[in-house]
């Protein structure tokens, strides 16, 4: 059976054992472009282009979409439905975008956010493969197996990439439509209260960015509140984390069925910021099927598993 065996270094300095935070850090860079547009767009409805007609104001000539009064309606529900529609309309733009390419004949679903899925997935896979190496493993190097795109092509690979493509994609969504929940309510709320156009503008970016959230009174059930934008943020990190983690495995995996006996040990990202439940890992083994899903263990987790060292003549493991 090929195990995994975790332990957790405490060391004067912390370090990034997926070496992934340069792609963590754009990948949460790109989604808070994104959102500050859609909170910039919003302002200039609510305030500039008065959608609402909530007062009189100077309109820029420039400015056409939504356009001036453009929710006007006499009746509260057909603003706030007229108002949902149009920013669904800029998530799907800006949030969550997707097109649609061609590979091997068929028409596939492209969102944006796939292109850090991908690079982080082919690192984890490029670095399973050099780990092996230097682990002593009987493995070929990835420029010997013909490259990283040839080796992307397994069919193992192709499913897991779509998995975590998949799961990325959902889970963004998931954070739009809560925070579209929201931004309806305190929309309807703050239309019934007679909130100016800046106050209600303000309100609906709070729910977004989380700015000035507690002074305007935004909380959740429990009194407090995660805006999307910083949700939206743990998901990019995470989530690299996640298709690095699947890459390192589903590598392991694919070694095994060839009959290399892979085993593995728990890496934590070490120093005083790793958290009780990986440092908690410690000495514990897990199979290839039991650890899969382990990692990321939280949000924000930065562990990996990797290769225990194996004697290169016998590739049994090495004991100390």
């Amino acid at each position: 059976m090929c195990e995994v065996q975790t332990y957790a270094t405490i060391d004067r300095y912390s370090f990034d054992p997926t070496r992934t935070t340069t792609l963590r850090n754009a990948f949460a860079r790109a989604m808070r472009k994104r959102f500050v547009a859609l909170t910039r767009v919003i302002r200039e409805a609510v305030v500039q282009q008065n959608v609402f007609g909530l007062d009189t104001i100077e309109v820029h000539a420039e400015l056409q979409s939504p356009g001036y009064r453009a929710f006007d309606f006499p009746r509260l529900s057909q603003k706030v439905d007229a108002f949902m529609q149009w920013l669904r309309l800029q998530e799907s733009k800006g949030l969550i975008e997707t097109s649609t390419f061609t590979r091997l004949g068929g028409a596939i679903e492209n969102a944006w956010t796939n292109i850090f899925i991908v690079d982080s997935y082919k690192r984890g896979v490029i670095r399973a493969r050099t780990e092996m190496k230097k682990a002593g493993y009987n493995v070929p190097t990835v420029a010997e197996s013909g490259g990283i795109d040839v080796i992307m092509s397994s069919p193992f690979h192709v499913d897991a990439v779509g998995y975590v493509y998949t799961r990325a994609f959902e889970q963004l969504q998931g954070i739009t439509a809560a925070m579209d929940t929201q931004i309806s309510q305190i929309l309807a709320q703050g239309l019934i209260d007679g909130d100016h156009p800046s106050l209600l503008a303000r309100k609906l970016i709070a729910t977004i960015n989380g700015t000035g959230a507690g002074d305007l009174g935004i909380t959740d059930t429990l009194g407090r509140y995660i805006p999307a934008q910083r949700r939206a943020d743990m998901l990019a990190r995470t989530e690299v984390i996640r298709a690095h983690h699947m890459a390192n495995i589903q590598e392991y995996k694919n070694w095994r069925a060839l009959g290399v006996s892979v085993r593995a040990e728990w890496s934590t990202s070490g120093g005083s910021r790793v958290c009780a439940i990986c440092e908690g890992l410690d000495g514990k083994q897990f199979d290839l099927e039991e650890i899969e899903n382990m990692i990321p263990q939280h949000p924000m987790c930065r562990c990996m598993a990797l290769p225990m060292e194996v004697d290169p003549r016998t590739q049994e493991p090495i004991e100390y």
